[in-house]
This record gives C-alpha cells, structure tokens and sequence, in this order.
C-alpha cells in the first residue's frame, strides 16, 4: 500500500492503491483543517494502481466539496496465478 499527501481547499487526501487478488483497491484519507481524518474503505477495485489512486483523489476531492461522489465503473481484474502484485507509488500532484 502506497500513498503520497495531496493539499486540497485545506484538507489532506492520501490516497490509497492495496494489491488485492490481483487488482488494487481504491482507498482515500481525509485529514479535516481541525485535525480530524476519516477512512473511505474501498472504493472500488481496478487493473492498475494509479487508476486507483486517481479515483481515489477524485472521490476525496467531491466529498470535501460537498459534490456527488464519483463511482467506480471499472470491473475487477481478472486474477492471474502467480506472485502477488505490488503497488508503485500512488503519483499525484496538487491541486490548483
């Protein structure tokens, strides 16, 4: 599990990509301006883990707005036999 902070409208998201049965699963935290944080659970699954740190950020951006959070669309990947998957760095950039 992987995560880099991202500032937005004075919150902090980390968003979260977990390698599960070979797809990674969407995670986001949400740390308030007065310290208090909050976990998402999971989001949804998808085949590559950026994919899932980006809906992961866009989620956390639309509950912090008050906007109608997004929904994954994407179905698990298909599970391959073979050595687990390991999440590279969720890679995002902060918004304007």
């Amino acid at each position: 599990m992987h995560a880099i902070p991202l500032n937005y409208n004075d919150h902090v998201l980390v968003p979260l990509a977990a390698g599960e049965r070979g797809s990674f699963a969407s995670m986001v935290i949400v740390t308030k301006p007065n310290g208090a944080r909050w976990a998402s659970g999971v989001l949804g699954h998808f085949a590559e883990a950026n994919d899932a740190c980006r809906f992961a950020v866009e989620y956390g951006k639309a509950e912090v707005d008050g906007r109608r959070r997004p929904r994954a669309v994407k179905p698990p990947a298909e599970t391959e036999p073979g050595p687990s998957r390991t999440a590279p760095r969720c890679t995002s950039t902060s918004a304007p």
